[in-house]
C-alpha cells in the first residue's frame, strides 16, 4: 500500500474527521444524529489512541503496518469478505472486471516450491507461441530471482503494459540448463470456459472455471456450437467455480433461463441495493435438458446460476451442498494502489432463498454488527424485509422451506442443496499431501518426457504405479498421520499429568504399529493415485483437454448427469415430482 509511512496514515484520519458530518446526507437511509454522533466520537478516540501509541510507546511503532493491523481488526469482526485490497489483489478484480490484462498467457501456481506453469498456454499468446510448456518453472524475471518471491509477485511481474518486453528465464524437465526467454505482453483475455465438447451419446459438456466479464458470451458460443453438433441435453460443470462477477453470473443464467425471468435479487441497508436482476433475452440452450454439477467449492456466482436454475426448474442440479457465499461486496477505491471492498447486500434466489451459509460468519459475541434484536434502529429505510431473514441478519434457518416455480421443496439455510447428492469423496491426509506437494504433477513431467510416444489410451497399470512408488521414495516424501499427530498430543498430556514414563512401552507399541499401518497407505490409496497420474500425465504429454476427458468416465457425478439425461422420464420426474405432493 502506497501510504507515506509517516503522515499518509494520521492523513486518512484527518479526512475522515473532517468528512463524517457529511456522510448522512450521502447514506440516503434512516441514519439518526446519534448515529453519525457515535461514529464522529470513535473515529477520534481511533485517532488518539493511533498517535498516542506512535507518539510515546515504549520501542518505535511501524506507522503503516500499525495502522493497517487496526484497520483489519475492524474488518475481522464483520464478515470474512470486506478487507482491504492492496495493489496485486486489486490488479487481479481490475482483470476480473475487465476480462483482460497486459500479459504472456501463462496460468501460474507453486509446485514444489516453486513458481510453474500448471497449464498449457494457448498458442496464439506469447508464452504459447514461444513454446513455454505445462511444467516449466519460472527461475528468473528480468534477472531476478524467483526463489524469494511470493507468487502473487511473480504474475505482477509477468504483467504489465501491452508491448513491453519481459525476459524470463525457465527451468525445463529434460533441459540440463534454464531456458532463456524475451517475451512481448500482448492484450490476454481471460477465459471461463475451460472445455466444451459433446462427451456421450450426444450430451454437449461445458466446463465453467469462473465467472470473469465474458463468461456470459464464452458459454453462449459454447452452447451454440454443441447445438450445431447435435446436442440432445448438456451438462453445466460449474464444480469447484469460486464465482466472480454478479453481471456475469446473470449473463451465464441468460443463456439458460426464459427471458424475463428472476435471476437473482439483492438487498442491502443501502439506498439503490435492493434490485432484481432480470433475463433480457431468449435462453441460446432453448428447451434442452440441463443438467448443472456443483460441489463444496461452488460458490457465490456459481450458486446464483445454481440457484436460479433450480428455483425456476430449468434442470437438475447434482452434486454436493454449494459452500454457501451470498454476500454483496461493493469495491470503494481508497488510494491508487489500495481499495476496500464491503459487503453491501445479500443474494437471493429467485424462490427467496438466502445463499449465504451461517457457518461462513463470525460468531455472533465476536463481532461488530447491530441485530434488529439489539433493539437498535437497523436503518433499514424502505427497503421491503426479506422472506425468513431480515435484512439485519446475514443468514437464515435451514428448517424454512420455499417452492421452486413448479412448486418443489427447496431449503433455507445457505447454499444450494443439489437435487441429487453425491458428496465428493473425503482424501486421506496422505492423498492431500500428495497433492499439496505435488508429486503426480512432478511425476508426470519426467514420465511423458520419457515416453514421447505415448498412446492417447495409455493405461495406469502395476507398472507405472511401481514406478511412481518408487519416484516417492527416491523424492524421499514423507509426512505425518492424523493418528500420529494425536499420539504426539497424547504423549505432551502424559508427561504434563506424571504418567509418560509409566506409559513408555504401550506408546512405543502403539508408535510402531502406527508406522506399520503407514506403509500400507500407497495401497490404501491405489485407485486415487491412478485416478490423478492418468489426468497429470495425459495434461503433459496431450494438453489440458485430454485433462478433463480422461477423468469422466470414472467421475461419478458427471455419470449420473448422464444417466439422468439418458432418461427423459427420470428428469422430468426429479424436476415435477415434488409439485405432485398434496
Amino acid at each position: 500500500m502506497a501510504w507515506n509511512k509517516k503522515t499518509g496514515a494520521v492523513a486518512v484520519f484527518a479526512a475522515a474527521l473532517l468528512t463524517v458530518a457529511g456522510w448522512a446526507l450521502n447514506w440516503g437511509v434512516g441514519v439518526s444524529a446519534d448515529y453519525v454522533q457515535e461514529i464522529r466520537k470513535n473515529i477520534e478516540i481511533f485517532g488518539l489512541v493511533y498517535q498516542e501509541i506512535s507518539k510515546k510507546y515504549v520501542q518505535p511503532v511501524d506507522p503503516d503496518r500499525f495502522m493497517k493491523a487496526g484497520i483489519n481488526g475492524m474488518l475481522e469482526t464483520l464478515d470474512p469478505y470486506t478487507a482491504l485490497i492492496e495493489q496485486e489483489a486489486n490488479s487481479h478484480l481490475q482483470i476480473i472486471t475487465t476480462g483482460k490484462y497486459g500479459g504472456l498467457g501463462m496460468k501460474i501456481g507453486l509446485r514444489d516450491g516453486a513458481p510453474t506453469v500448471i497449464e498449457q498456454p494457448f498458442e496464439d499468446d506469447p508464452a504459447g507461441k514461444a513454446g513455454i510448456r505445462e511444467g516449466d518453472r519460472i527461475v528468473e524475471i528480468n534477472g531476478e530471482s524467483t526463489k524469494k518471491i511470493s507468487i502473487n509477485e511473480v504474475a505482477a511481474k509477468l504483467r504489465g503494459e501491452i508491448g513491453t518486453a519481459v525476459a524470463i528465464k525457465i527451468a525445463r524437465e529434460g533441459e540440463p540448463e534454464p531456458m532463456e526467454f524475451r517475451l512481448i505482453r500482448a492484450e490476454i483475455t481471460v477465459l471461463d470456459v475451460s472445455y466444451s465438447g459433446i462427451v456421450q451419446d450426444g450430451v454437449g459438456y461445458v466446463k465453467l472455471s469462473g465467472f470473469s466479464k465474458n463468461a456470459g458470451y464464452e458459454i453462449q458460443q459454447a452452447v451454440r456450437d454443441l447445438k450445431g453438433k447435435g446436442a440432445t441435453g448438456l451438462i453445466l460443470d460449474l464444480r469447484s467455480n469460486p464465482g466472480g462477477l454478479l453481471d456475469a453470473a446473470v449473463s451465464v443464467s441468460e443463456n439458460f433461463v426464459k427471458k424475463g425471468d428472476l435471476v437473482v435479487s439483492t438487498k442491502g441497508r443501502m439506498e439503490g441495493s435492493a434490485k432484481e436482476y432480470l433475463s433480457e433475452k431468449e435462453p441460446v440452450a432453448g428447451s434442452l435438458p440441463v443438467v448443472v454439477l456443483v460441489n463444496e467449492f461452488s460458490a457465490s456466482a456459481s450458486e446464483i446460476v445454481a440457484g436460479a436454475i433450480q428455483d425456476l426448474d430449468r434442470g437438475v442440479v447434482i452434486g454436493a451442498p454449494t459452500f454457501g457465499k451470498g454476500l454483496v461486496q461493493t469495491v470503494v477505491p481508497i488510494t491508487r494502489d489500495a481499495a476496500l471492498k464491503i459487503t453491501t447486500a445479500k443474494y437471493y434466489t429467485p424462490s427467496g432463498r438466502l445463499i449465504q451459509r451461517p457457518d461462513r460468519l463470525p460468531q455472533a459475541n465476536g463481532n461488530a454488527i447491530v441485530t434488529a434484536d439489539d433493539g437498535e434502529e437497523a436503518g433499514d429505510g424502505e427497503i421491503e424485509k426479506p422472506p425468513a431473514s431480515g435484512i439485519n441478519s446475514l443468514s437464515e434457518d435451514s428448517t424454512t422451506v420455499y417452492r421452486t416455480r413448479g412448486g418443489r421443496e427447496v431449503h433455507g439455510g445457505g447454499g444450494i442443496r443439489p437435487d441429487i447428492r453425491l458428496d465428493s469423496p473425503r482424501l486421506s491426509r496422505y492423498e492431500g499431501r500428495l497433492l499439496r506437494k505435488s508429486m503426480m504433477f512432478q511425476f508426470a513431467l519426467i514420465y511423458a518426457h520419457q515416453h514421447p510416444d505415448l498412446p492417447r489410451d495409455f493405461t495406469v497399470d502395476e507398472a507405472l504405479l511401481n514406478e511412481f512408488q518408487k519416484f516417492l521414495q527416491e523424492k524421499s516424501f514423507s509426512y505425518v498421520s492424523e493418528s500420529e499427530d494425536a499420539l504426539t498430543g497424547l504423549k505432551t498430556i502424559a508427561k504434563e499429568e506424571g504418567y509418560l514414563d509409566r506409559l513408555a512401552d504401550e506408546m512405543d507399541a502403539l508408535e510402531k504399529a502406527l508406522l506399520a499401518e503407514k506403509t500400507d497407505d500407497f495401497t490404501r490409496s491405489r485407485g486415487f493415485i491412478a485416478r490423478e497420474l492418468k489426468k497429470e500425465i495425459a495434461a503433459k504429454a496431450f494438453g489440458t483437454r485430454s485433462r478433463v476427458e480422461v477423468t469422466l468416465h470414472d467421475d461419478p457425478v458427471f455419470q449420473e448427469a448422464l444417466q439422468v439425461l439418458r432418461n427423459k422420464a427420470r428428469y422430468s420426474q426429479i424436476l415435477a415430482v415434488a409439485a405432485k405432493k398434496p
